[in-house]
């Protein structure tokens, strides 16, 4: 009963989608694991407001070489009838030790779109190395990553905003410290310039603390700022997003 009550609850409460940004370590969590998010919230009266929202992810520890794990999101929102967010996201990774515990290998690919900021299709696929540069008890584990990434970018308004194929470096620093009982701090931050072309860059950070409530169930308060240097005509550069979601962990 208390298990179909918490489902309940977490099926019915406003979420959000989440993407969780900690850094997965081969051998940390054997065999087959996840989450999943969802939400279906609906405002009449004084305000006129829908907003649908679902996020899965899977994850396969092989315990000792590799782990592997993907991600699927999607937001959809309006306000007095007019829509004012349409995206979906998919992202794979695969993890592999080189060196140690330390050294990995990565290989991930991505498919996005988004209505409001003009992109009907992101896809990319890259690769690239990542080094665990601490792990510690006491202050955590630290880690940064350097590679590189094609993506193909086809605008709704390709009129305005032709079709790219371009090539970017992809680096990154994560960090993640866990306390209490399966609670913790994470940040990870993006930097993304095109190889050709270093003043056309893309900054995106996370931040995200996760504190356990009951069984599997956790709340995640999370900020995300990202700024696109030369983004599509009419669209901003800067995005900011502050959300408070819940989380059930499978």
């Amino acid at each position: 009963m208390k298990k179909l009550l918490l489902t309940s609850f977490l099926i019915t409460a406003p979420l959000l989608a989440v993407v969780n940004i900690a850094p997965v370590d081969v051998g940390a969590k054997p065999g087959l694991s996840g989450h999943i998010a969802g939400t279906a919230t609906t405002k009449r009266g004084n305000t006129e407001k829908d907003e649908y929202s679902g996020d899965l992810k899977i994850q396969y520890d092989e315990g000792t070489d590799y782990v592997a794990w993907g991600v699927l999101s999607y937001n959809y929102g309006e306000a007095s009838g007019v829509s004012n967010e349409d995206k979906a996201y998919a992202h794979l990774r695969f993890i592999h030790k080189l060196y140690g515990d330390d050294w990995c290998g990565e290989l991930f690919a991505q498919t996005q779109n988004d209505k409001f900021r003009s992109i009907q299709a992101r896809t990319l696929g890259g690769a690239g190395i990542r080094w665990r540069f601490f792990n510690t008890e006491a202050w955590g584990r630290g880690y940064a990553g350097l590679g590189a990434f094609y993506e193909y970018v086809d605008y709704s308004d390709s009129q305005i905003n032709p079709t790219e194929n371009t090539a970017r470096l992809n680096s990154y620093a994560a960090y993640t410290k866990g306390f209490g009982e399966a609670s913790r701090l994470s940040y990870i931050g993006y930097y993304q310039p095109r190889l050709n072309e270093t003043g056309d860059y893309i900054v995106s950070q996370t931040l995200e603390l996760k504190l356990k409530i009951y069984l599997q169930l956790s709340l995640s308060f999370k900020f995300d700022y990202d700024y696109d240097a030369a983004p599509p005509a009419g669209v901003k550069k800067e995005d900011i997003v502050q959300t408070t979601s819940l989380v059930w962990d499978f």
